[in-house]
């Protein structure tokens, strides 16, 4: 069967995206090279930066390995691509949200104040425009390779073509996968880079907000070295495709989303957020936001909640991939 127009653009865009992934992980880097030895940036940055150059290699390596199994509609590049959809969705909608609601504010100094705003208008539509695209390329991408047509391109042993718009082929175990589904292993690789960022926490000196209170000191280094052995174990256990590990992160997700919830919604919650965010600033030598750029709790919630959800919706959904030989149900 012919390879489609649809999965020969869709790879495309992978290529385009990952080549811009790859520009910006470069010119991070760049910057942490050239700025951080002579002092011009907040203390941390090359830490941070670190960080990030490291999270959009991984992305560009998924999206590089993506769009050439589309190319050769391979099954788990489809698979891959459902989940990528899902994941984009859940990060690009609170950035829409963002730039519609969220107001920035113009610099103190202009020398036009109603010409400065317009411009900030323009930049806030531009921004808010990319996060629409991506919104609409997410729902398209969820709807396309989840179609019985495209799904019949990419048909291999084992797999048959269903109809219409289900997750299900992510959370099934397939040929290609060595006996785990597509979806876990993301989720597992997820636990891992979320564990070793938390770390990073600690060498730049932000404070970890936890049930609604941020935390320095000895009592943020105990937090994040139970939350790091944790996502490690999880990631292990995910990996090996445990049923106490899959156990284990439903519970875990859960306590995320209550914690997020609780940290966003408790008295006094504002506040100490602001305060926070004002004691980092400090810390890291930056000048402080101006009042116009206030940054509500709830509106975390947009990204945190839909991406802690999917993972769970994913878990949930793969229970049978948990109850295979490697798990034996007990007699």
């Amino acid at each position: 069967m012919k390879r489609s127009a649809g999965i020969t653009v869709s790879a495309v865009i992978v290529f385009i995206g990952s080549a811009v992934t790859l520009l910006f992980a470069a010119l991070m880097a760049l910057s942490a090279a050239v700025s951080v030895p002579n002092g011009n940036l907040p203390r941390g940055f090359r830490y941070i930066a670190m960080f990030f150059v490291i999270v959009a290699i991984l992305f560009v390596v998924w999206g590089i390995a993506s769009g050439m199994g589309l190319l050769d509609r391979r099954e788990w590049a489809r698979i891959s691509m459902i989940v990528f959809a899902a994941l984009l969705l859940a990060m690009a909608v609170p950035g829409l949200v963002m730039f519609l609601f969220l107001k920035f504010p113009a610099p103190a100094n202009a020398p036009d104040p109603e010409m400065t705003q317009r411009i900030m208008w323009i930049t806030r539509m531009c921004g808010a425009g990319v996060y629409a695209l991506l919104v609409v390329l997410a729902g398209v991408w969820l709807w396309y390779f989840n179609n019985s047509a495209t799904k019949s391109q990419f048909i291999s042993p084992g797999n048959t073509a269903s109809s219409a718009l289900d997750l299900k082929s992510a959370t099934r175990v397939g040929h290609y996968s060595g006996g785990r589904p597509l979806s876990i292993t993301i989720i597992a690789g997820l636990m891992m880079l979320g564990a070793l960022s938390l770390p990073v926490l600690l060498v730049v000196q932000f404070p970890m907000l936890f049930l609604g209170y941020f935390f320095t000191g000895s009592k943020e280094v105990l937090i994040l070295s139970v939350f790091t052995v944790v996502q490690i174990t999880l990631a292990y256990g995910l990996w090996e495709l445990r049923s106490w590990a899959r156990n284990f992160a439903i519970y875990w997700l859960n306590f995320a989303i209550f914690n997020a919830i609780i940290s966003a919604i408790l008295p006094g919650a504002q506040e100490r957020y602001d305060a926070a965010m004002a004691a980092i600033q400090s810390t890291m030598n930056l000048p402080a936001a101006p009042s116009e750029m206030h940054i509500p709790m709830w509106l975390g919630l947009f990204f945190s909640l839909p991406f802690i959800a999917i993972q769970l919706w994913f878990l949930i959904a793969t229970k049978p991939a948990f109850e295979g030989p490697r798990n034996p149900p007990p007699r």
